[in-house]
């Protein structure tokens, strides 16, 4: 019985065992479950982490530009700060550190710290000197580093598209983009019975003629013929207005030395300056600056300029014409003009580190593309040079910008303006290297050939043989 017993017991304590091991036996999985939880909170941390922008410290900018209204640049340079520091991606701290020379001078500028061993991260550039600067590796293609660039193309004339072009890729964003304009003075016109403006080249002779024996004006015509940068958009605008081509997409000469566009052009200044006398010799050293003052004063009843200028046309505080200034169609057979560019580049010194490359790439977005500042998005730079400067733009969006309107609406007819500038061309043969080394010599002479010391033929087989020479160096 005691036998009995004691084996009763053993069973009851083997029993009882069984029971609490298996009561225990989730226990081990308990800690695995609660290491578990916090391994999925740092995994979904980390990836929120890696969502954000990486900071990647500050940079020095090294900008520089031409000398115009300097405290407005400073003023941008200002809200570009502002801006990169709160919305900018990735964001980065910039120091701006500017320099600036005259726009005359500003190549020379560019060219002479290149050589010296400095270089830019940041700089104004024009349509003329894009290309020499490209190949002399001083500016980079923005697309490279900033792909999205290119989404902008489809809101910028195709005109400065090309500018801005070289090789295929995209340089950079516009800063001040503008077209060569026809002005008259309405009161002239009406005063000398005349209906409507010229529409070619050949009335604007006809109806200076008409004003100068009736004793309007003794200087009807006045176009900018000095031998500087303001020479290069006048020509084409006048070849174009014919519809002359220069250069072929080869880069291959495309006037013809006898005849057509370029040879008539030619020969219409030479006539209208020494045969009708309808423009007179001072016009041999006048930039459309020079015409655009003589315009403001009274003097001229036709001039081409530049469409910057014409917000002071219509100023009765500083114009005598205030009233009578009115834009027209280009005279010739297609009415074109040339368009030219001026852009914010990507200069070689960006690429030293990807702080300065970012910043750099913010700095040519800010000034010259769409971004939200102050909560507004808007091209703000371009739209504020548009309405306070009267600087043309060639975003195609910003027409549709009340201020923009209401700003250019004041100066002209902005629908012609707009209608001229949407036949507007970039000048051929920009995209040589060599380019701004022809034009120099296109400069004096068709100069020649204007006063008559060599013919027109002799001018344009000059300049073509010299296209060809530096194209084979």
């Amino acid at each position: 019985m005691k036998k009995i017993i004691q084996l009763l017991i053993a069973l009851l304590i083997i029993s009882t065992l069984v029971l609490a091991g298996c009561q225990s036996a989730p226990a081990p999985e308990e800690p695995i479950v609660e290491e578990a939880a916090p391994a999925a909170e740092e995994a979904e941390e980390e990836a929120a982490e890696a969502d954000e922008p990486e900071e990647l410290g500050s940079a020095v900018v090294r900008f520089s530009g031409w000398t115009y209204d300097l405290e407005k640049v400073t003023d941008n340079i200002e809200n570009y700060k502002s801006w990169v520091a709160t919305d900018a991606v990735p964001p980065v701290q910039a120091e701006i550190e500017w320099s600036d020379s005259g726009y005359g001078e500003f190549d020379t500028h560019v060219t002479t710290t290149n050589a010296a061993g400095s270089q830019f991260d940041v700089l104004y550039g024009s349509d003329h000197w894009l290309a020499k600067w490209a190949a002399a590796g001083w500016v980079l293609p923005l697309e490279d580093y900033w792909p999205g660039v290119t989404d902008y193309i489809s809101d910028i004339d195709q005109y400065s598209v090309d500018a801005m072009t070289y090789e295929g890729k995209l340089y950079g964003l516009p800063y001040y983009t503008d077209a060569m304009y026809f002005f008259y003075n309405t009161k002239m016109l009406e005063d000398a019975g005349i209906a409507a403006p010229p529409a070619t080249w050949a009335e604007v002779t006809e109806q200076s003629l008409v004003l100068m024996e009736k004793g309007i004006t003794d200087t009807p015509l006045m176009l900018g013929l000095s031998a500087s940068s303001w020479f290069d958009e006048l020509f084409y605008a006048l070849v174009y207005s014919e519809g002359g081509t220069v250069f072929d997409d080869d880069l291959n000469v495309a006037f013809d030395t006898s005849s057509g566009p370029a040879y008539d052009v030619i020969e219409y200044l030479a006539s209208a300056l020494n045969d009708d006398q309808v423009m007179p010799q001072s016009v041999l050293e006048m930039t459309a600056v020079d015409v655009q003052e003589a315009f403001k004063a009274g003097d001229a009843a036709f001039v081409v300029v530049s469409g910057y200028m014409v917000r002071e046309l219509n100023l009765p505080d500083i114009s005598s014409v205030a009233g009578y200034a009115e834009v027209a169609l280009m005279p010739g057979a297609t009415h074109e003009t040339d368009g030219y560019s001026r852009m914010y580049l990507l200069g070689s010194g960006a690429v030293e580190d990807e702080a300065k490359l970012q910043a750099s790439i913010h700095l040519i977005e800010f000034m010259g593309g769409q971004t939200t500042f102050e909560g507004v998005e808007a091209y703000h730079v371009a739209k504020r040079w548009a309405v306070d400067n009267g600087l043309g733009f060639s975003v195609q969006s910003l027409w549709d910008d009340p201020a923009v309107n209401e700003a250019f609406s004041l100066m002209a007819d902005k629908d012609i303006m707009q209608a001229q500038k949407a036949i507007a061309r970039s000048k051929e043969g920009i995209d040589a290297p060599y380019f701004s080394e022809w034009i120099s010599y296109v400069r004096t002479e068709v100069q020649k050939a204007i006063l008559r010391e060599i013919t027109t033929e002799d001018a344009l087989s000059n300049i073509a043989t010299y296209w060809d020479d530096l194209k084979s160096e």
